[in-house]
């Protein structure tokens, strides 16, 4: 299939390895998952945080008109009835314009983000308007936010794939702005709804953060890896310039 009009300028995959850059990637990837772990291991471990009703508060004083337009905007394409659906229009769009080899990643990528709403690994209640610690029910609040990590996670490979694919131009720039405002709205979106703690949604960029950059890691250097089983990199497209 063809890569589309706006692919990267790059040539075609010659078959020579991409290197490892294991200090540059995944020494980080690798810090963020411990700061990940180990702040899901105090959320657990307590109620509150020191400042976190303050911070909340905070937030929730910012649901002002244009501010609450915002934030009906991330509510509305992040809903669970109305996300999985924008999802699957969006590959298509990707294989069409990229690639199926960047479609599948962004397949990929959106399977791993749907796994935060199978558990939650923290049982934390949803704040009420008083802010007031309750009894935490399943599906209501929790920890970590879905909205928050399906955001940086499908938006984040989105942003990535532009620039992969995409030749520099306005365009790619708009819609790389573009995602990256979902990405950072999307947090504060969920305190000032009052359907996070703020430590709720720190803690999901933290967790989203490294399965994130491990995709991003292994995009260019997965066609090497399969270099011995062209038919199975002929499958997925991998054979192709990226």
């Amino acid at each position: 299939m063809s890569q589309g009009t706006d692919q990267a300028v790059s040539s075609e995959y010659s078959g020579e390895p991409v290197p490892a850059d294991w200090l540059k990637w995944l020494l980080p990837t690798a810090l963020l998952a411990i700061a990940a772990t180990a702040f899901t291991f105090v959320i657990r471990s307590n109620e509150l945080l020191d400042g976190e009703r303050t911070l909340t508060r905070w937030f929730s004083k910012l649901d002002v008109v244009g501010v609450r337009t915002v934030v009906d905007f991330l509510d509305f394409i992040s809903d669970d009835t109305v996300a999985p659906g924008i999802f699957a229009l969006i590959i298509p769009v990707v294989w069409i314009a990229w690639g199926r080899y960047a479609a599948l990643t962004y397949f990929g990528t959106g399977c791993i983000a749907a796994l935060t709403l199978v558990t939650d690994l923290a049982s934390r209640p949803r704040p009420n308007a008083e802010l007031e610690w309750t009894e935490a029910v399943f599906g209501l609040g929790g920890y970590p936010s879905g909205h928050v990590v399906h955001a940086v996670i499908v938006f984040g490979i989105l942003t990535y794939l532009a620039g992969v694919y995409m030749k520099p131009s306005r365009a790619r720039l708009v819609l790389r702005v573009f995602l990256v405002s979902l990405i950072v709205t999307m947090g504060p979106a969920r305190i000032i709804e009052l359907d996070h703690w703020a430590m709720d949604v720190i803690g999901s960029y933290l967790l989203a953060l490294p399965f994130l950059l491990i995709v991003m890691w292994m995009h260019p250097r997965l066609p090497g890896w399969l270099s011995g089983a062209p038919r199975l990199r002929a499958l997925i497209g991998a054979d192709r310039g990226y």
